[in-house]
Parts: C-alpha cells; sequence; structure tokens
C-alpha cells in the first residue's frame, strides 16, 4: 500500500496523512522524494526522517513556505522534542488547517486516508463498523475536497483489502448503520495492497469493475456476482459473467 500511494506522490507534493500504520508505510517509501511540504491535520514519527534527510522542506508551498502546518499531534518524546520551540513547525487553528480553501492554495496536495469498508460505487466508511462507531469522521472529507480543488492535487482513500480475520473490507453494500464519510461524488484515488485505481468520474459499471480489480482475489468472484446482479446486462465484461 505504501508503495502504491508512494508512486502517485510527485515531487514538490504537500502531504496530508494521519497517524498509524499506512502514512508510515507510505513516508517509508519516500526517500528518493525530493521538496515535500506538510499541510496537515496531524503528523507523527514518520515524517522526521525524511526532515532530517531534506526530502521534506516545504521548500514548493505556496502558502507557509518552508514551514510543516499542523493542528494537533501525537507521536513519541521524539516527535515531541522536535517540534519544541521549532519555528519549521507552525502549529495552527483546526479552522484553517482544515479548510479546504486554504488547503488547496498550495499545489500537488496530496490526502492520504484510510477507510474500514467501501462499497462497489465508491462510497467510504471510515467512522463506524455498521452502526458501532470506530472513530469521529475526523478531517478526512475536509482534505479529499482540499486536495481535489489543489492544481495537481490527489485525493487518496488507501485501505488493507481484507480485515486481518481475513474479511473483505470492500464489499458489495456497506454495512447497516455504516457512516457514508466520503461520499461517491467525493472519491478520486483508491488504494489497497493490489493496486491504485482512479475511480472519479466513472460510471457505475467501471467503478465496479476497478474497485473489485484491487480487492481481495478471495472476494472477487462474490463482488462479480453482485456488481452483475445490480448493474444488469451493462455489466457484460464482469469475469465469469458474460451477458453479451
Amino acid at each position: 500500500i505504501g508503495k502504491h500511494c508512494a508512486a502517485l506522490i510527485e515531487d514538490g507534493a504537500t502531504l496530508q496523512m494521519g497517524i498509524g500504520a499506512i502514512p508510515n508505510a507510505v513516508l517509508a517509501q519516500l526517500g528518493g522524494h525530493r521538496n515535500l511540504g506538510i499541510h496537515t491535520e496531524m503528523f507523527a514519527d514518520g515524517v522526521l526522517p525524511l526532515v532530517e534527510k531534506g526530502v521534506i522542506n516545504g521548500e514548493a508551498k505556496n502558502i507557509d513556505k518552508g514551514k510543516m502546518v499542523s493542528t494537533f499531534l501525537m507521536g513519541s518524546q521524539k516527535v515531541y522534542d522536535f517540534i519544541d520551540d521549532n519555528p519549521g513547525v507552525l502549529m495552527m487553528d483546526v479552522g484553517y488547517t482544515n479548510d479546504p480553501y486554504v488547503i488547496a492554495k498550495n499545489d500537488r496536495v496530496t490526502a492520504i486516508n484510510s477507510a474500514l469498508q467501501v462499497d462497489l460505487t465508491g462510497q467510504v466508511c471510515a467512522d463506524s463498523l455498521g452502526t458501532k462507531f470506530y472513530s469521529g469522521v475526523g478531517g478526512q472529507i475536509d482534505f479529499v475536497y482540499g486536495a481535489s480543488l489543489s492544481k495537481g492535487g490527489k485525493a487518496i482513500i488507501a485501505m488493507p483489502s481484507v480485515t486481518n480475520k481475513g474479511v473483505s473490507k470492500i464489499a458489495p453494500v456497506l454495512t447497516p448503520g455504516a457512516g457514508v464519510v466520503t461520499t461517491r461524488n467525493h472519491i478520486h484515488w483508491f488504494v489497497t495492497e493490489h493496486g491504485a485505481v482512479d475511480l472519479y468520474g466513472k460510471t457505475l459499471q467501471e467503478r465496479a469493475r476497478l474497485i473489485i480489480s484491487v480487492a481481495d482475489p478471495s472476494a472477487q468472484e462474490e463482488l462479480d456476482k453482485a456488481a452483475f446482479e445490480r448493474f444488469g446486462t451493462h455489466h457484460h465484461y464482469i469475469k465469469g459473467y458474460m451477458t453479451k
């Protein structure tokens, strides 16, 4: 997942990503990149090696040039020591960091956010497992929208294709009660360990085909069948269900 996301990040991009395994995996792949910037809701330990290497320097930013912008921080003591009295880190009010129009002022804003479940139309559930709340909505939609407005920007939703129990996180329909955080109208890039697909402006049939292509192979047949039943004969190119 880290490699697929890193391949979408251009030199001179301004990054937003949160905390956890996926952001850290992405950051670990960016050692060869140049002139990256940070405008984010939060950052953690993963960015520090890239700052030390000079990969993250904020030189290509249009606003807050040369500064890492964030609204809250969480990490090890190393992170707190790094930001302490550091003029290169700008801690701002969330009304500034998460304003899509402020976000969009930088070029090539690349926002990487995760999900709990995605359906065949591209709806992104990120705050609940069915009716059980898992987290808050957070800044996902602010940054998806902001990155989409940014010149050369990319909004990326990245997640493993299966849970740690082996259940597909790509589903024909969302679990009842699931919260749609990023709508199918807003989704652009969708990444799993099986690849990256651009869903923006695609028909429902094309979306289903692309989403299934990055699903876990063990889930693809069931998803194919569900897509065929839902979208009918227009879905004739789904493998195994040729109808025309």
